[in-house]
């Protein structure tokens, strides 16, 4: 009977981390300038109506490669899952490498 609390605490206080997607595009030559972005929602109850969370990551990596073009793209789309799966943590993190031509302004 002792051994109930510790239990039911290691249940309630652990946890379960997945990677649910992960995506590369083409790594250019020249990589000097690596451009990151994360975005991360909760989810309770497995309700999620929407993905908007991730909307402002696109804006984030643009303003960060001003005139030029963002290429070597990773993604990685990963679920934390605490509270025996009532809540989920979703994080979306995406790192890839600013690429300004020759011809681009303030190159």
């Amino acid at each position: 009977m002792t051994k109930l609390p510790l239990i039911l605490s290691a249940m309630f206080m652990s946890s379960c981390v997945s990677l649910k997607s992960v995506s590369l595009t083409q790594i250019p030559k020249k990589r000097k300038q690596i451009v990151f972005s994360e975005t991360s929602k909760f989810i309770f109850f497995g309700l999620n109506f929407d993905n908007d969370f991730v909307d402002d990551i696109t804006d984030d990596l643009k303003n960060q490669c001003e005139f030029g073009k963002i290429s070597g793209i990773l993604t990685k789309d990963e679920l934390t899952d605490y509270f025996l799966h009532l809540v989920v943590k979703r994080q979306v993190s995406v790192t890839g490498y600013c690429v300004k031509s020759s011809r681009s302004k303030g190159a």
